[in-house]
């Protein structure tokens, strides 16, 4: 009996041993996963020592940016990304925009926009034209021409708005230009479109000489001392190249009125009118007439108040300081 219960107690201690190294194996490997594995400790440890040493490098970064960018908005070379920090990039507006491409554009005229910030749009960026953009919308209105029926005085008021008229809207879009830092020169849409080699506009004020007169069957209207009517005759279609590009980048149509530097001569059996071209709310192209002579001596003067898009030519090199120009939300931000 001594011998049977001795091996049952011998038994008992080894299964009891056995059991307690496999314990203690699962427990070491256990452990060892937790301190070495892909989700360990010292793996876990070592990857918040990483994040952590980039998280310092992107704050860093982050702020050697957000200096440069106060640097420039301090030195007039750029504005801050209404987005987040501005990243100044080694690249020119001239080598990313495309037409339709919204931009902020500097007026440098407090008055004007946001601080003198209005949205643009590209219209042009070719060797021809040069880089131009237009304002998106109406920036001001622009009066012409002066009230009159049978008025004399009004008439060749209106007469002289009429003849000056791509002279007046042209140097009103200059106003926009000399005051920007990133602007070569400035023309009102519809006039004349190419630049030269110096990125200023070619004959963009060109009149052309010879007036109108009503014909002899015509009574002379009171106080003329001659059927020439001051009116200069000359219709032309300068307008025609600024309609095509701004009809492919859909920025014709605006819900506005807006003047064209561009005149009208009418000449019909009823009467004859002068009028400057402006676009209508739903896009038509219009001859909008102020100065009118009728077969029976009349003659009428109107004003007339219409909205204003001016074009500038950007200097080449001016540089891009944030956004991608996609959208009025994320309009190239520009600096020099």
């Amino acid at each position: 009996m001594r011998k049977v219960k001795r091996k049952s107690n011998s038994g008992i201690t080894l299964i009891a041993l056995i059991i307690t190294i496999i314990v203690l194996l699962i427990l070491a490997g256990v452990t060892i996963n937790l301190t070495l594995g892909e989700n360990g400790i010292f793996r876990t440890a070592e990857n918040a020592g990483k994040n952590y040493m980039d998280a310092q490098d992107r704050e860093l970064a982050g702020l050697a940016d957000f200096e440069n960018a106060i640097n420039n908005i301090i030195g007039g070379t750029g504005s801050s990304s209404a987005t987040g920090t501005p990243e100044i990039k080694d690249e020119t507006l001239k080598g990313n925009a495309k037409p339709g491409d919204y931009v902020k554009y500097d007026t440098g005229i407090s008055s004007v926009g946001n601080n003198g910030m209005v949205t643009f749009r590209v219209l042009y960026n070719d060797d021809t034209n040069g880089l131009q953009i237009i304002s998106d919308r109406n920036i001001e209105d622009v009066t012409l021409g002066t009230d009159g029926d049978n008025d004399l005085v009004a008439w060749q008021a209106t007469m002289n708005d009429y003849n000056n008229a791509i002279t007046i809207l042209n140097e009103k879009a200059e106003y926009y230009a000399t005051s920007s830092p990133y602007a070569l020169d400035g023309r009102c849409v519809g006039s004349v479109p190419t630049i030269g080699t110096d990125g200023k506009f070619n004959a963009k004020n060109t009149e052309v000489e010879g007036t109108y007169s009503i014909p002899d069957s015509w009574t002379l209207p009171s106080g003329w001392s001659s059927r020439d009517t001051g009116c200069q005759k000359w219709t032309d279609t300068n307008y025609s190249t600024d309609r095509q590009a701004m009809e492919a980048a859909d920025i014709w149509i605006t819900g506005e009125y807006y003047w064209l530097a561009s005149r009208n001569v009418g000449t019909y059996s009823s009467n004859c009118f002068f009028s400057v071209h402006v676009v209508l709310a739903d896009g038509i192209l219009y001859a909008d007439g102020f100065s009118i002579v009728n077969p029976d001596g009349s003659m009428y003067a109107d004003l007339r108040e219409r909205g204003f898009r001016p074009c500038v030519s950007l200097k080449p090199d001016v540089k891009v300081i944030a956004g991608d120009g996609s959208s009025e939300e994320t309009a190239y931000e520009l600096g020099i």
